[in-house]
């Protein structure tokens, strides 16, 4: 543990839950499958993120909460349905009250990330205050957002996120690192990230789960 870490960095990964959730990849796979979907991305991110100092799975679910808790994460309940931003905000604002130096936040739905990924953000270790924005592959989302300290900047996830993030970090006086990362650009969230997703040579549980299923064929077939 920690063993390429060389900070005392945490992980923040915010989860809706298992019922039915990725909305927008209901036109190619049903409830179960989705539901079994983001199971196994979770445990393939959790498995990646497992040099840190710790992980933190923040969520309103208490299925989710339970499974995070099962695959050795802390968990946190979320204290008000304010969203995606608020969770991570929460999380970030209980982490620097227990004085921990940074954290990263990693979505729940980028299975291909990887400790190697993970250690180039975490070893950073930029004099604080600092920040490390990582884009999607659109770059358009923020689908890692790294500060030091974990309260840095309130977040402002959504449409755009990845310009805004940068635009915050340098209006708090902060120059952000910007990242470029295979792994951490894919978040499976429509038909065709599922589709781009399946014909990798990757190897994770959650590719092993959509080949075994049937999945990978059938959207092949689409």
């Amino acid at each position: 543990r920690r063993g390429r870490i060389g900070c005392l960095m945490w992980a923040v990964v915010p989860i809706k839950g298992f019922d039915a959730p990725k909305q927008r990849l209901a036109e190619v796979l049903s409830p179960e499958e989705r539901g079994a979907l983001a199971e196994h991305m979770l445990s393939d991110v959790l498995a990646a993120l497992s040099d840190l100092e710790g992980v933190v799975v923040i969520s309103r679910d208490e299925e989710a909460l339970n499974k995070a808790r099962w695959l050795g994460a802390r968990v946190m309940s979320e204290r008000q349905p304010g969203g995606y931003s608020a969770a991570v905000r929460q999380a970030g604002e209980v982490l620097a009250g227990e004085g921990v130096d940074a954290m990263m936040h990693v979505p729940g739905d980028v299975p291909l990330i990887t400790p190697d990924e993970v250690a180039q953000i975490a070893n950073l270790s930029p004099a604080a205050p600092g920040a490390c924005v990582v884009p999607s592959r659109d770059h358009d989302g923020t689908n890692c957002l790294a500060l030091w300290p974990p309260d840095l900047f309130q977040p402002a996830f959504g449409p755009d996120s990845f310009h805004r993030h940068c635009q915050i970090a340098r209006d708090s006086g902060v120059e952000p690192t910007i990242l470029e990362l295979d792994g951490f650009a894919l978040d499976i969230d429509m038909p065709d990230d599922l589709r781009l997703f399946c014909a990798g040579g990757h190897d994770c549980g959650s590719l092993r789960y959509l080949h075994t299923s049937g999945i990978a064929a059938r959207l092949a077939r689409i």
